[in-house]
């Protein structure tokens, strides 16, 4: 048993000096604007690259016919603000802009 607790406790040491490194990777931050090219689901593409959308996440609109994230569309304007976690970028808000008549 004691050796066991010996050869256990360097592992323990390197995990606990290793965990706040895994924690760092997730407070990443990402923003981008643009013109949506697709839509699906849970993701959403603007410029050839595609974003996953977070479980949580929420529309901010001044249109009432954009209350919800599934009410956009291909074609709208919108600015994006989220997290990456693994190379992988989590879209947390979207604001949409209204088009101006011009």
């Amino acid at each position: 048993m004691k050796q066991l607790t010996q050869r256990f406790t360097p592992f323990l040491i390197i995990l606990a000096l290793m965990l706040p490194w895994a924690t760092a990777e997730a407070l990443e931050t990402f923003e981008k604007a643009g013109m949506i090219s697709s839509m699906g689901y849970d993701q959403i593409t603007l410029d050839k690259k595609t974003y996953r959308i977070a479980p949580g996440a929420k529309l901010q609109s001044e249109d009432t016919s954009r209350s919800k994230i599934s009410d956009l569309k291909k074609g709208d304007r919108i600015f994006m603000k989220g997290t990456i976690l693994n190379n992988v970028y989590y879209v947390d808000m979207i604001i949409y802009f209204v088009p101006v008549a011009s």
